[in-house]
């Protein structure tokens, strides 16, 4: 037997039954996907340690693509082999047609609002590049990415370097859904969303400077802005996005002309 050749098993998942293929890969081949988020120096030093006492457990997901292979999980495991010089790792290699659906998924570590509007945008530009004909709520889109508000998040991550979805993400998830259009409109309607939530953002960091300068500051004052600005509070039935926003603009410019009139409302929740 040729002691350098590499073995690979095929195998069907159980529930699936997608073919997945474990095997042996020279390190060389692999590459991290450009919707990872940034390593932490932290994680890899600690799947060192774990390595040297163990050895290396799990394998990485991957996808095969032009004689190289691209990580879909276990890039910290990755960086960590490859500082301490180990040559093959072991990978599980899955379909093409399965990498954009895993592309939410990160056992290691679960994603921030930031992270998670990362991946949306890069998945959904990818859609739209390749396939821009295909409506943003056919079901491959949807399936690929978690929530519709990530990729308006994520145009607004891109335009604004200091933003941040977490003060009006209670608002929008209540508002923003996947589009009924072609991507190639569809990507417009996300642009102009997306102009909206950094101005209601950017009506919200005034308010909390002012409100700062009234020696009334506290850890939550995005949320309690957010809050008192909510035009449907209580209201469960759907929302349209456009009506929510400009309700929301409005109400949060009258609350920069005289910022006391939140400090005398009750915030029953920042949720």
């Amino acid at each position: 037997m040729d002691k350098n050749k590499i073995e690979e098993f095929e195998y069907k998942e159980p529930t699936k039954g997608n073919k997945f293929v474990f095997k042996l890969v020279d390190i060389d081949r692999l590459v991290v996907s450009s919707h990872q988020r940034k390593p932490s120096e932290y994680h890899i030093k600690h799947i060192i340690s774990s390595i040297e006492r163990i050895g290396f457990i799990t394998p990485l997901i991957v996808v095969e693509s032009k004689d190289k292979y691209t990580i879909l999980d276990g890039q910290h495991r990755f960086l960590a082999a490859k500082k301490i010089g180990i040559k093959n790792l072991p990978v599980i290699v899955v379909p093409e047609k399965l990498a954009k659906f895993m592309m939410n998924l990160n056992i290691e570590k679960e994603l921030n609002i930031r992270e998670k509007s990362f991946v949306a945008i890069n998945i959904y530009k990818e859609y739209y590049s390749s396939s821009p004909e295909i409506k943003e709520n056919d079901p491959l889109i949807v399936d690929s990415i978690e929530h519709a508000h990530y990729v308006t998040l994520g145009f607004a991550y891109e335009k604004m370097e200091k933003f941040s979805g977490s003060s009006i993400e209670s608002l929008i998830k209540k508002c923003d859904y996947f589009l009924d259009e072609k991507l190639k409109e569809a990507i417009k309607k996300r642009e102009d969303r997306s102009e909206k939530v950094i101005e209601a953002f950017t009506l919200i960091k005034s308010i909390s400077q002012k409100i700062k300068d009234l020696g009334a500051w506290h850890p939550f004052i995005y949320q309690q802005i957010t809050s008192f600005a909510n035009p449907y509070k209580r209201k469960r039935a759907s929302l349209e996005f456009d009506e929510v926003f400009s309700k929301f603009i409005e109400n949060l410019k009258k609350a920069e002309k005289n910022p006391k009139i939140i400090l005398k409302e009750k915030v029953e929740s920042f949720e």
